[in-house]
């Protein structure tokens, strides 16, 4: 019997969300305001985005040899 549950279980996905139904409900939020940077701080937020992003390019960069390999691998 619980075997046979478990079967039902797995032929029936879940439920979907409702999709919002009046005009209100489909509306984008809000903007939410940036923090306040005083303007001799700008310059560094901006430098440390900068290197973050500079980081993510090489990661990338790695995984992207990475898979390379793997694909020329037989």
């Amino acid at each position: 019997m619980r075997e046979r549950e478990g079967e039902k279980r797995a032929l029936y996905p879940p439920p979907v969300p409702r999709r919002p139904e009046s005009p209100e409900e489909r509306r984008w939020p809000s903007p939410t305001p940036l923090p306040m940077v005083p303007p001799e701080d700008v310059g560094k937020v901006l430098k440390q985005i900068l290197d973050r992003l500079d980081a993510i390019e090489k990661r990338l960069e790695r995984i992207e040899k990475l898979l390379a390999e793997k694909r020329s691998l037989p």
